[in-house]
């Protein structure tokens, strides 16, 4: 029994919105693994059944065409083979052009993209799980391309903020200053555009790229956690917050599939700030 997951290039219009489309494949009846607190996703079930578990939280089924919302913490995926599915994870950018409504309205919710794209969001769905996978993410930057020439405006201070996420300096007054806006004003931009408040989004931020070295070989775990957190439980309490593991488990246990999808996608990340790419991924 085999699990795969294989990462395609997306078109280079869409390059700054979403990620590179995936496609996973599980020949198991049952699995449960941690996926992390990784982006926004938009999935096809092509075939077989899935899952999301928001820590510690019911099991929400996934639709054949889902939007899967920003993820406050750690989310289990649960799948019932044998199963296909493909997607891809929406930058902060990417939400604000391709979906109506507000980020922080679907923290660790999942919901219908056919409720919002109408019968577009079915277009990937005429695949089947015989195609092989490149025209199977042919489908979906098809569809992307067509729902980017009716892309809503995006608010430039959500690059300021994810580049703000992304680097050494997390200090929310000198971010707010440079926005020119209150520190209340701030917290509600910041959780609209991307699911989590400032100081959450720099601490998920620092947690996902220390994990996306460590899934590489790169092993900074003191470095960090003497530099960017108080202590070393405070770096551990955050690190199974937004992995679902601790960091020893993480490079050991079978079920972690987020280490797995870090390493899959590291040749090909996005240079986007939260896109964890070679020159971001390693805490320096």
């Amino acid at each position: 029994m085999t699990t795969r997951m294989t990462y395609l290039p997306q078109h280079p219009s869409l390059q700054g919105l979403v990620d590179a489309i995936y496609v996973y494949r599980c020949d198991q009846p049952f699995r449960q693994r941690w996926a992390g607190a990784l982006l926004p996703q938009l999935t096809w079930r092509i075939q077989g059944a899935f899952a999301w578990r928001a820590h510690g939280g019911e099991a929400q089924p996934i639709g054949r065409g889902a939007i899967l919302g920003p993820a406050s913490a750690a989310m289990q995926l649960e799948t019932h083979g044998p199963m296909v599915v493909i997607g891809l994870g929406l930058f902060p950018e990417g939400w604000a052009a391709l979906l109506p409504m507000a980020a922080g309205t679907m923290v660790d919710r999942v919901a219908a993209l056919h409720d919002v794209w109408g019968d577009d969001a079915d277009l990937p769905l005429a695949g089947s799980a015989a195609d092989d996978d490149a025209t199977l993410a042919g489908r979906i930057d098809a569809l992307l391309c067509k729902r980017l020439r009716d892309a809503l405006p995006v608010d430039p201070r959500i690059a300021t903020i994810t580049a703000w996420a992304n680097g050494k300096d997390h200090d929310i007054d000198a971010l707010a200053a440079s926005l020119q806006v209150s520190r209340r004003h701030l917290d509600r931009i910041t959780t609209a555009a991307c699911g989590l408040p400032p100081s959450v989004l720099a601490n998920k931020q620092k947690i996902m790229r220390m994990a996306a070295a460590l899934a590489i070989g790169m092993d900074n775990r003191r470095a960090v956690w003497t530099e960017e957190f108080a202590d070393q439980a405070h770096f551990n309490r955050n690190f199974k917050r937004f992995i679902g593991v601790s960091p020893t488990r993480f490079l050991q246990a079978d079920d972690v599939l987020v280490r797995d999808v870090m390493q899959a996608r590291f040749a090909i990340a996005s240079h986007h700030p939260l896109g964890l790419a070679t020159d971001a991924a390693v805490p320096v």
